[in-house]
Formats: C-alpha cells, structure tokens, sequence
C-alpha cells in the first residue's frame, strides 16, 4: 500500500508567506501610519484654532474707502463752515408755515391740511440767508415776516413784506428786491404740488448793529 507523499515544502528561496503576519518587519509599516495619521489630525485641529485665536491685524482702508471718507469730512467741514457763516450773518428763521392752499372751486381747505411746496421754502431760505446785507440794520433786532405767493396755474408768485414785520415797508423795500432777485426760476411742471394756489409764511430776525 503506498502511502500518500508529504507536502511539498518551500523552496529555500521563496520566503514563506505567513512570516509577516502579526510579528517581525511587519509591525513597522503600520506604527508609521498610524504615526503619519496622528500627526496629520493634529495638523488638521491646531491649525483652525490658531487662525480663529489670532489676533486680527486693523485692515487697511482702501483707496475708496479712503476717497469716501475725505468726501464725508469735506461735506461736514462744508456744512460747519456754512453754519458758521449763518450765525455770523446773524439772522435767524421761524419754521415755514402754509397761511392758505386752494384749488378751484367751491371750499376751502384748513391750513394745517396743507403740504409743504418744499423747492419754495428752500428757496427763500436760502435768498434771505444770502443777502442779510440787504437788511436794514439799527439799535435794536428787527423782524421781517416774508409773505410768499404761488400760483401754479398762471406760472406766477409774488414775494412781500406781512404784518408782522416790525419796520416799515419803506425799509424793507430794498431788502424784498435782493430776496427776490436771488430766487432760481422755477420749472413749474416738475415742482410736487396737490394745490393750484399757495401763500407761505416765514420770519426772519436780524440782529442789532453793534456800530450804532
């Protein structure tokens, strides 16, 4: 009976294919990976919290911002300046009030319902504010109540001397032509209006002369 021949072993050559299983040079390449792994989250961790717990360095404005803020400062030193001027000129402006709007036919409206034609307001402010010098002057502030008409059907106003004003018409008279005369044109078919007829009030006090 002929018994089965062993298995053939390996040759001396070949090296066996379980020798690097759980012992010996096989142990090294897995401690470097698990070594480049343990440092590359540790990379991964400190790096976002070092750039969150940095302190930010002041950005640098740039040439815009730089250019928008100069604009800002001249507007305010302008503004300053302009104020100056105005309590240096000395005169002094109540609040516009409307006196009487109307449109044609029967009723009337109450003042207090009335809207602000604004281009007209800011116009005569700023025809008294610049021409103060045409002011009569004295002992004593004087007060000049500035009565204004507008009627945007006959493309018309009309500018004088109310009531209220405390010296007489003779010596406002040259005063009521240099405000008159520095009030723009108006182009009637853009200003905002709800009423056919105006007639505004606004007073303005100057001060005494300190020469007299």
């Amino acid at each position: 009976m002929n018994s089965r021949p062993p298995f053939p072993s390996s040759p001396p050559s070949q090296p066996s294919p379980y020798r690097y299983l759980g012992r010996g040079g096989g142990e090294r390449p897995v401690r470097l990976q698990i070594i480049i792994a343990l440092v590359a989250g540790l990379i991964v961790v400190a790096v976002p919290l070092y750039l969150w717990r940095r302190p930010k360095p002041e950005s640098i404005p740039s040439a815009d911002a730089a250019t928008a803020d100069a604009g800002a400062y001249a507007w305010d030193a302008g503004a300053l300046a302009d104020a100056g001027a105005a309590a240096d000129e000395g005169v002094t402006l109540s609040p516009f009030t409307t006196i009487k709007c109307e449109n044609p036919g029967p009723g009337t409206t109450p003042p207090e319902r009335c809207d602000h034609v604004t281009f007209f307001e800011d116009a005569l402010a700023r025809a008294i504010r610049d021409n103060v010098q045409c002011a009569p002057s004295g002992k004593t502030s004087i007060t000049v109540s500035y009565v204004l008409e507008m009627d945007f059907r006959r493309k018309r106003t009309n500018l004088y001397a109310g009531k209220s004003t405390t010296v007489s018409r003779t010596k406002t008279k040259e005063l009521i032509r240099c405000v008159k005369r520095a009030m723009p044109t108006p182009d009637w078919g853009t200003i905002p209006h709800q009423y056919v007829k105006y007639k505004i009030n606004v007073m303005a006090t100057y001060p005494a002369n300190e020469s007299y």
